[in-house]
């Protein structure tokens, strides 16, 4: 939602609320353009008070953050990917210790046969 409007809004009311009374009061208009501009400048200022304890309240609402919780679950799957990945290669290594202990020791029963 969009708040940067309220304070104008809220001004350009008050105002039209201060002519219609005015006209059916029959001010003159000196009177009105003073009752006018008061009223505008108040209201206005009522309204950035508004609008402002608005966002601060309401911040979560008006400003949602999906690039966060985007960004929460990409760094989970990539945790994930990382210690899947850990797992496989340390799976590969004791492997690989495997075969090389393995051919090693038939390395060593070929060299005892050829002597």
């Amino acid at each position: 939602m969009n708040t940067k409007p309220i304070p104008a809004l809220l001004a350009l009311i008050a105002g039209f609320v201060t002519c219609i009374m005015s006209f059916v009061q029959h001010v003159d208009i000196v009177v009105f353009a003073k009752r006018f501009v008061i009223v505008c400048v108040i209201f206005f200022i009522i309204g950035m008070i508004a609008r402002i304890l608005i966002e601060v309240n309401f911040k979560d609402i008006l400003h949602p953050l999906p690039e966060e919780e985007a960004v929460n679950e990409d760094s989970i799957e990539n945790i994930e990917s990382m210690e899947a990945s850990e797992e496989e290669t340390e799976s590969f290594r004791e492997e690989s210790m495997d075969e090389d202990s393995e051919d090693a020791s038939e390395d060593d029963s070929e060299e005892s046969e050829d002597e």
